[in-house]
């Protein structure tokens, strides 16, 4: 479980993957309770990190 926050968080900076393939990688290799954990995850990571790259934006924007 810890690899795929880490997988999400990286979609969300880097922009290279989606999170939609995230969630498909998920899905191939878990099923049940655990995918379903694994892509609230996913989830929570992505937009925590992309929360931050927004406020990030806004204080560059304002110094």
């Amino acid at each position: 479980m810890p690899n795929v926050p880490l997988l999400a968080g990286f979609a969300a900076l880097s922009g290279l993957i989606q999170l939609e393939s995230v969630f498909k990688a998920i899905n191939a290799k878990f099923s049940g309770k655990v995918a379903k954990g694994n892509i609230a995850g996913a989830t929570e990571a992505f937009e925590f990190v992309r929360a931050r790259i927004e406020s990030a934006r806004k204080e560059a924007a304002h110094a």
